[in-house]
């Protein structure tokens, strides 16, 4: 096999690397209609990622050709920066230490530390609510419960059952958002999903709640979000994803010292970043040499590829 990687933003750029290719790998890039359409041997779009909404799967499942992803990439990154964002909001970490850094220690320094210091309130006890009940939420479980946290969760495609097995409480997603201290969302974006938090949404929180999200940005209406941030109807969020990546530096969400932002690094740790590096690969090696993918999309597929590429081994 050879590789061959090319920078690719636009649909321009992909069909000008990709169109002949047998099989690709991507990450952010706009895997459109047009673009698929236009991929004449490809067999496989791959992707290091759990997220595949930058591909347009039904375009692909068309044209006979596979989607993967990497179902089981990041679990522990992302649970792991989801509850530190948590942390970080419920102890106000990013305030107190700019006011160090500005000048301020305790309270005999000014009134800007005990201004923050108003409020906190131990976590023990408090009530986290899961928007999604996938792997990533499950690895968040036993370590929320270690920090004496409750938790509910809202997933329709996920049987209580399920959830009640790790001590979760299956509920509504307007119970949950009623009850809970802390929100997080751990679900992918799909077409049903898209703003899925907004004004109505956030008038259902506690006034003393913070919204965590490490999925994607698009689940939440920024706007509301905004206005829910600054009127006081939430007390603040702890962002990874935004809805346009890279952030605009005009967003005003920026402006607010209720926010901390992250800049999509929840996925990430050495060990993930050679994973990301090997699985897609992996998956590409299993289908031109006669296999289907470990980490496939969209298995429906399977009677045009057939038709269009032969039939492949399990």
């Amino acid at each position: 096999m050879e590789f061959v990687e090319k920078p690719s933003a636009t649909e321009e750029d992909i069909l000008a690397a990709a169109r002949d290719a047998d099989a690709v790998v991507v990450t952010i890039e706009p895997y459109t209609r047009r673009v698929i359409t236009n991929l004449k041997s490809c067999r496989l779009i791959s992707t290091p990622k759990t997220g595949y909404d930058n591909i347009d799967v039904a375009a692909a499942t068309e044209a006979g050709i596979c989607v993967s992803c990497a179902p089981n990439a990041s679990v522990e990154e992302a649970s792991d920066h989801a509850m530190a964002l948590l942390l970080a909001c419920a102890r106000r970490v990013p305030k107190l230490d700019r006011v160090v850094k500005a000048g301020a220690w305790h309270v005999f320094h000014g009134p800007e530390m005990e201004e923050i210091w108003r409020g906190i309130a131990p976590i023990q006890g408090k009530t986290l609510g899961l928007i999604g009940f996938g792997r990533i939420s499950k690895a968040l479980v036993p370590k929320a419960k270690g920090f004496g946290l409750r938790i509910l969760a809202y997933d329709p495609y996920v049987a209580a059952e399920v959830m009640e097995k790790m001590g979760v409480k299956a509920v509504r997603l307007d119970r949950l958002l009623k009850e809970s201290d802390f929100v997080s969302v751990h679900c992918a974006l799909t077409s049903e999903n898209w703003h899925m938090l907004g004004a109505e949404q956030f008038k259902l929180m506690k006034p003393t709640a913070y919204l965590i999200n490490t999925a994607r940005g698009a689940l939440v209406d920024e706007k509301a979000l905004y206005a829910a941030l600054t009127q006081g109807r939430i007390a603040g969020a702890g962002l990874d994803v935004t809805e346009v990546e890279p952030i605009n530096m005009d967003n005003p969400l920026l402006k607010l010292d209720n926010v901390v932002f992250t800049g999509h690094s929840a996925h990430y740790s050495d060990i993930s970043a050679a994973d990301v590096r090997r699985k897609p690969i992996e998956d590409v090696s299993r289908i031109l040499s006669g296999k289907w993918p470990e980490g496939w999309v969209n298995p429906e597929v399977e009677a045009k590829f057939i038709a269009r590429w032969g039939k492949l081994s399990r």
